[in-house]
């Protein structure tokens, strides 16, 4: 109504009739989004399976029966990944063993939360923005770069995203964060520790210069809330070591063993390190490449109109990133880098249009179409990929048929096994198939499932108190039964010189079974060959 008594029937204001539009294309992008991200899950449940996932699930089905890590079931990995399958188990059985995969989309959404909530930008639109470039990033390579697996590489991706987001990027940004996303910080952090030890070096130049940032700001109370997250996270780890592990087997066979006996054969040095950042857009060198690219571009969006002090914690920040890829691994075994650089591509875009001087209308719509922008280049670059590990094409990948994987099967070997062995009882296959114990129903022997290269050079070099020598352990501890499937390709496990002492106790200690030629069943006692040790 106007001043005079008349009806008024201005049209609405450019914002509002502006911002009523982009609420409706943010809404659709959401949408969009999460709708491609829940398919992606869906199809990542009934994919294939690759022989890492095998030993994690293997692993927490042994400590759900009573076994301990490292003890009973010794393993180079983390324990974080075998405490995520144990409580799938514990939940929900194992009955279904690949709906442990449904951990990584909770954790996903856990990250994309953080994202929406963090404290470093102070639009609410631009939080929703970088969540959902996020999602739309790892959907699109869901599938592609294997985020569905059960292993510790997207599970440490997701909780740095977390501890970005709650802790560190607010304080690169200026802000201090509040105690409760603090404290949930301290206990991301822990975590990813427990993933892999290899993650410490890149996680300490990460935090530090975040604290850094904080203690010159009088920012006590969040420093002190992430150091009690931590702590926190440190008890209970105790308190599960004291009933699932060993704390000195933990240190031996996941630190020292990799140290010792793995790292010397993946060439694992600063020079191998530094080739890795070359970049490479072959096979699965593409990953780690997309990876340092989108970090690269995000980088100059983070530092814009940063004080010095805070551009230097960026930097360092970044080399820790690049730093936890310190086995410079490609392909899936990168992830955690990839799971990163989606969020901090989100997470720069609207920390520099927050910087910039203008009006909302305009800083909105920049963060809108950048945001559409990124995920669409995103999804349209993981077409030129192949996935890892199987190298299939992006059309090959998402028209794969579904898959079950390590149920209990009804094929001629798996019934042979279960004919011969007992419940109970356990089998091995060798050199390393993890996936055959779900498939026979049988578990491992006591302490070993596998035999690898690194195996062999650890038998001969072993710390003290700690053996793990399967050639002598055969002699005093046979199972019933071994699997073992001999290779001709001269590159292959089975025909390498480590192997010799595994061919030898099969050839005095068992016997093959009739129409399973990879079958041997152990022999009676009065018919084993006498022989000596190697």
């Amino acid at each position: 109504m106007s001043r005079n008594g008349r009806l008024s029937l201005r049209k609405p204001s450019v914002f509002v009739s502006g911002f009523g539009f982009q609420a409706v294309v943010l809404s659709a992008f959401v949408l969009s989004c999460l709708t491609v991200f829940g398919w992606a899950c869906w199809k990542g449940l009934w994919f294939l399976s690759f022989c890492d996932e095998g030993e994690h699930l293997l692993g927490g089905r042994m400590l759900n029966e009573g076994g301990r890590l490292y003890v009973s079931y010794v393993d180079s990995h983390g324990p974080v990944i075998f405490m995520l399958s144990q409580f799938y188990g514990a939940l929900f059985g194992w009955h279904f063993p690949q709906g442990a995969r449904l951990l990584l989309p909770v954790l996903a959404l856990m990250a994309a939360a953080c994202l929406s909530v963090t404290s470093a930008l102070s639009d609410v639109r631009h939080r929703v923005l970088a969540s959902t470039v996020f999602i739309g990033g790892i959907a699109s390579y869901w599938l592609m770069d294997a985020f569905y697996m059960v292993s510790f590489y997207p599970v440490a991706g997701f909780l740095a995203v977390c501890l970005l987001a709650l802790f560190v990027v607010p304080a690169w940004f200026g802000k201090t964060p509040s105690v409760l996303p603090s404290a949930l910080a301290g206990i991301c952090l822990i975590l990813i520790l427990g993933c892999a030890y290899a993650y410490g070096p890149g996680m300490l130049l990460i935090v530090i210069p975040a604290l850094w940032l904080l203690a010159r700001k009088q920012g006590d109370r969040a420093i002190r809330a992430f150091a009690s997250g931590a702590v926190l996270a440190v008890l209970m780890l105790g308190l599960w070591f004291w009933r699932y592990s060993d704390f000195g087997s933990f240190v031996v066979f996941h630190i020292l063993f990799n140290q010792i006996a793995y790292a010397p054969l993946i060439h694992f040095g600063p020079k191998t390190f530094l080739l890795s950042l070359v970049p490479s857009f072959r096979g699965e060198e593409f990953y780690p490449t997309l990876a340092h690219l989108i970090l690269a571009a995000s980088l100059p969006m983070l530092l814009y109109r940063r004080p010095g002090r805070n551009r230097v914690a960026i930097l360092i920040g970044f080399a820790g990133i690049l730093l936890l890829n310190a086995r410079a691994a490609a392909g899936f075994k990168d992830g955690q880098t990839l799971i990163m650089a989606f969020a901090l591509a989100g997470l720069a875009l609207g920390g520099c249009l927050e910087r910039q001087a203008g009006s909302s209308r305009i800083l909105s719509r920049a963060a809108l179409t950048g945001s559409i922008g990124m995920v669409l280049a995103l999804w349209g670059s993981s077409h030129l990929a192949t996935n890892t590990p199987f190298s299939w094409s992006y059309h090959d990948s998402t028209h794969k048929p579904p898959y079950t994987i390590y149920q209990p099967i009804d094929d001629a070997i798996s019934l042979k096994v279960r004919s011969l062995v007992p419940p109970g009882q356990p089998i091995l296959m060798l050199p390393y198939m993890p996936e055959f114990y779900w498939m026979a129903d049988r578990r491992p022997p006591y302490g070993y499932y596998e035999y690898l290269p690194w195996d062999a050079v650890y038998a001969r070099h072993p710390v003290p108190g700690y053996p793990h020598d399967l050639c002598q352990n055969l002699l005093t501890d046979p199972p019933p039964l071994i699997g073992y499937t001999p290779e001709t390709d001269p590159t292959s496990l089975t025909v390498r010189p480590f192997f010799n002492c595994i061919k030898e106790r099969l050839a005095t200690l068992y016997m093959p079974v009739e129409g399973f030629p990879s079958l041997h069943v152990l022999r009676p006692r009065e018919n084993q060959s006498r022989v000596s040790p190697p």
